[in-house]
């Protein structure tokens, strides 16, 4: 039995939970191999018996990478497979709509997972509810969860069907993973108008293109075009920020301050009331406290360029 873990980590807590996944799944002493999803061919894995697929959350969905991946996966039909992201308050319609997009290509789920993870975003405060994780008992978690998905692949094989699960609808699937949901469908989406791609610039006196193409290389969309004059931030670009954060040179520019007066009040009542439905189930262990959290936005206390350092 052969197996892969492909995954796309934006600032290093995904790969930690892969690396973990993997770690377990290889305790069972069957081949299995971890890659990162832009190094993987999606019409080469007709050799892999199964297939773990993994990223964080962007807009309470999936990355616009791991959609395309999906799209154009080939000759998987049959295989088994299971999902499993990070995020920084609600799991969201990862699965719902991950896990439907695995079975349409003939994908067999055997199984799913998610994990709070440090969240980094310019209009989130810091220190942040979700702040150290993951730590020892995620990773623990996590090489528990790899274990267990290459032994249940090898029962389904073998004919134990039950095993497989069925993925939660409509509320049971809020309850389980978007219990602030109601929040989220009420709003007038007002703060998303507010961002834009057009709102990016690049200071071309700071910029050292075409010595340094830091913010490009590391886009999960390919959508920063730092030939064009001006240079270009194209529709698949996914609002994730993150060119912004990790420029050593501060030359990415955005004026956050109209986001964060609308989205500031989205923060303390929404992903604040998630991670409290979370605790209150014991699926969330707090390792901040509430009088920690620390109000001010990032991009309001961590001025000096990089606003992030990417740890891998």
């Amino acid at each position: 039995m052969k197996s892969i873990i492909i995954y796309y980590s934006q600032t290093g807590n995904t790969r930690k939970i892969a690396q973990a996944i993997h770690a377990g799944m290889s305790q069972t002493g069957e081949p299995c191999e971890i890659a990162r999803l832009k190094d993987v061919d999606p019409h080469g894995l007709a050799s892999y018996d199964l297939i773990g697929l993994g990223s964080p959350l962007i807009h309470s969905r999936e990355h616009r990478n791991v959609g395309r991946f999906l799209g154009s996966l080939r000759h998987v039909d049959g295989k088994h497979a299971f999902a499993f992201c990070t995020h920084g308050a609600i799991p969201g319609y990862y699965f719902q709509r991950v896990v439907p997009a695995m079975e349409q290509k003939g994908l067999t789920v055997i199984g799913w997972k998610n994990w709070f993870c440090a969240a980094y975003h310019p209009i989130i405060p810091k220190p942040y509810f979700t702040d150290g994780h993951p730590d020892a008992i995620d990773l623990k978690e996590a090489e528990d969860f790899g274990r267990e998905m290459v032994e249940r692949s090898q029962r389904v094989s073998l004919g134990e069907t039950d095993l497989i699960p069925t993925l939660p609808k409509g509320k049971e699937y809020d309850e389980r993973y978007f219990p602030v949901a109601d929040s989220f469908s009420g709003d007038d989406g007002s703060w998303k108008r507010l961002v834009v791609r057009d709102s990016f610039k690049i200071n071309t006196e700071k910029c050292n293109y075409p010595k340094c193409t830091y913010c490009a290389d590391n886009c999960p969309n390919d959508a920063i075009d730092l030939s064009a004059s001006p240079p270009i931030f194209d529709r698949d670009c996914d609002l994730c920020f993150l060119c912004e954060q990790i420029c050593p040179r501060g030359a990415i520019e955005y004026d956050y301050e109209p986001l964060e007066n609308s989205h500031k009040p989205l923060n303390i009542s929404v992903l604040q009331s998630s991670v409290n439905a979370f605790e209150a189930k014991g699926l969330f262990r707090r390792l901040v406290p509430d009088e920690k959290i620390g109000w001010e936005t990032s991009f309001r206390t961590l001025k000096k360029p990089p606003r992030f350092k990417i740890d891998y």
